[in-house]
Parts: structure tokens; C-alpha cells; sequence
């Protein structure tokens, strides 16, 4: 399997895995709204849609890996990680923490995998004149 197959996998794996525990964590969310407060019903949706968000943007650098780099990626692998360790830690969330726990790592093994040609062979043309100062490569 090549890498740029890994990469594309992995993020499209993290991206499935952060979308169906969005829609986990939005029916225990209609299951236990009655029971909780306007603040956190209003935090609850509001980290839906951070999952939603996030569950798009990956699936966005699957699809076009030159547009967003692998920093960026590797950044927002912070965010599952984080959620991770604050699942276990107050909640105690096996499920949620577990499958966030995973999509962080698929989206580290996806930045370290991160397609090498991806910015040099597929750049706008207006990006490859800041590179080679005699101008742009011809088409």
C-alpha cells in the first residue's frame, strides 16, 4: 500500500470514526437533555458541531492534500486527544473516549504519511513563483 493510500485512509478513517461519535454523543444528548441545564445543553451541541466541523475539514484534506498541510492536521489531532483524556478522566466515557482515542492516532499516522509531491507537483501557479524566482513553470 502506498502512502498516499495510507494517508487517504487514515484521514477518511478518523474523519467516519469523529462523525459517528458527533452522532453518539447528539442521541445521548436527546436522550438526557430534559435532565440538563440551557449552559450545558448549549456545550453539548456546541461539541457536536466542533466534531461535525472537524469530521469535514478531514475529509476535505483527504480529498485535496495540497490545499492544507500536514501541520495543521497534526494540530487538530490535538483536539480528539484532548477529548480523549477528558473523557476518561471526568466522565469516564469508554466509547466515546476509545473511538476518539483511535481517530486521533489515524490522524498522526496520517500526517507523518502526509503525500511528499502533494504541494510541489499540484501548486497554483501563483504559489510556484514565491519557489522559483524566474517565474512560473510553464504548463
Amino acid at each position: 500500500m502506498t502512502s498516499r493510500r495510507i494517508f487517504k485512509w487514515c484521514l477518511v478513517g478518523a474523519a467516519l470514526i469523529i462523525g459517528g461519535v458527533a452522532l453518539y454523543f447528539l442521541a445521548l444528548y436527546l436522550a438526557a437533555s430534559t435532565a440538563l441545564g440551557a449552559t450545558a445543553r448549549a456545550m453539548w451541541i456546541a461539541y457536536c458541531a466542533q466534531l461535525v466541523l472537524l469530521a469535514a475539514v478531514l475529509l476535505y484534506a483527504a480529498a485535496h492534500p495540497r490545499r492544507i498541510s500536514r501541520q495543521v492536521v497534526g494540530v487538530l489531532a490535538l483536539m480528539p486527544t484532548l477529548s480523549t483524556v477528558m473523557l476518561f478522566w471526568f466522565a469516564a466515557g469508554r466509547a466515546g473516549g476509545l473511538l476518539l482515542g483511535v481517530a486521533a492516532a489515524l490522524m498522526l499516522v496520517a500526517a507523518l504519511t502526509w503525500p511528499i509531491g502533494a504541494a510541489d507537483d499540484e501548486a497554483p501557479i501563483a504559489s510556484q513563483a514565491l519557489r522559483f524566482p524566474g517565474g512560473p513553470r510553464a504548463p
